[in-house]
């Protein structure tokens, strides 16, 4: 650590994995707060710009976000031809919100289980959602995902999960019933997609996340994707579907869609799902099988 700084003090920190952290240098706090469901931090930094961190976990910073959002969204949006109605479940920050108002969407419902994450984004990421929040299209609901969707039974075409890791609010957000949920809230030929995590450092969770959807899709994509800010680097994401649309078809819709990205292609989506051999043997073959 450089410029005479103290660990705990000037430095925002996440334990990635037992025995391993990721710091980074604070230049000004700008919330520090216990809301009803986790610690928020946000602050101001020398590398990454505002990082927004949630019970001492990152999850975004205003340098490298568009790595994470564009990998989660674009490629669901994408799978499907018309897609008109749009469910987020989590990602109060808007980064996921923004990307998918840039296809021919009709409403974009966001769930949010914490307020306090939608007020302290609008105030201070408007980088992030670049005003999402205040397009006529989207709806926010603050409930918990795993009880909003119940009660909504085939009402979109595509859900995209922007969720925590697996502990406190969004471990309900991995179990079985949650992902059979997402299944029921689809229409006929809709698409999901959710982050699941570094197949490096916590490889348990994509193989969970991956087995519990083959159980409920005929075709289950796992991807990769690289994220600065992420443990490791290397991170996961899955898209679960009826069938997967051919490269070509993929590529002719983001032209007519006329998208705008930094670190999302069709071309880098279809590489993306060419899984490293360490990553393909654990995902083969799952316990039910």
């Amino acid at each position: 650590m450089t410029g005479g700084r103290r660990p705990g003090e000037d430095w925002l920190c996440e334990e990635q994995a037992p025995g391993v952290w990721f710091c980074l240098g604070v230049r000004r706090w700008l919330v520090r707060r216990r809301t009803p469901y986790q610690r928020l931090d946000l602050a101001e930094t020398e590398a990454h710009g505002r990082v927004l961190a949630l019970d001492g976990r990152f999850m975004l910073s205003e340098r490298d976000e568009f790595f994470y959002h564009e990998m989660l969204v674009h490629p669901a949006l994408l799978a499907h031809p018309f897609p008109r109605e749009v469910l987020i479940v989590g990602g109060g920050d808007g980064g996921a919100l923004r990307e998918a108002l840039r296809h021919p969407v009709e409403r974009v419902t966001l769930v949010e289980i914490d307020p306090a994450v939608v007020e302290v984004a609008k105030e201070w990421l408007p980088s992030v959602h670049q005003g999402a929040f205040s397009d006529p299209r989207v709806r926010v609901e603050i409930a918990p995902g795993e009880r909003f969707l119940p009660a909504h039974p085939r009402a979109f075409d595509v859900v995209l999960v922007d969720s925590t890791d697996p502990v406190g609010p969004g471990a309900a957000l991995f179990q079985h019933d949650f992902f059979r949920a997402c299944r029921a809230a689809l229409r006929p030929g809709g698409a999901l997609a959710l982050q699941a995590g570094s197949p490096w450092l916590h490889p348990e969770e994509l193989r969970t996340v991956v087995c519990a959807l083959r159980d409920l899709f005929p075709a289950v994509v796992p991807y990769l994707g690289f994220v600065p800010l992420y443990p490791s680097g290397l991170w996961a994401y899955v898209l679960a579907l009826e069938a997967l649309p051919t490269p070509e078809e993929l590529a002719a819709r983001f032209a007519e869609r006329r998208l705008s990205t930094r670190y999302f292609s069709p071309a880098v989506f279809q590489a993306a799902t060419v899984l490293p051999p360490f990553v393909a043997a654990l995902l083969s073959p799952c316990p039910s099988a």
